[in-house]
């Protein structure tokens, strides 16, 4: 994962997602390398691929704002309102 997170940083966003799904093949249930493969889907471009990664990080840590914010902005993108609204009530509750 901190592979990963290198390439993201020194930008590309497409070898990162690649190491961090070798993360998860590793270790499912890590909330942080969902969140990081859907930043980087997302940087990529896959708005799809980004909030299906999303979705399992919020599931595994519901305390996870920050994945709850990202997925609001990307409904909001798609014209979702309601799912857009959803994620970002639960990012507000988390944050007070």
């Amino acid at each position: 994962m901190n592979l990963g997170r290198l390439l993201h940083e020194h930008g590309d966003p497409y070898a990162a997602a690649a190491r961090y799904r070798l993360a998860l093949d590793a270790q499912p249930d890590d909330a942080t390398a969902w969140f990081n493969s859907g930043v980087a889907l997302e940087d990529k471009g896959d708005v799809d691929g980004a909030i299906v990664a999303y979705t399992p990080a919020f599931g595994i840590e519901p305390s996870m704002a920050d994945a709850h914010f990202n997925a609001s902005r990307l409904y909001e993108r798609r014209g979702q309102k309601a799912p857009a609204l959803k994620h970002l009530r639960a990012y507000g509750k988390l944050t007070e």
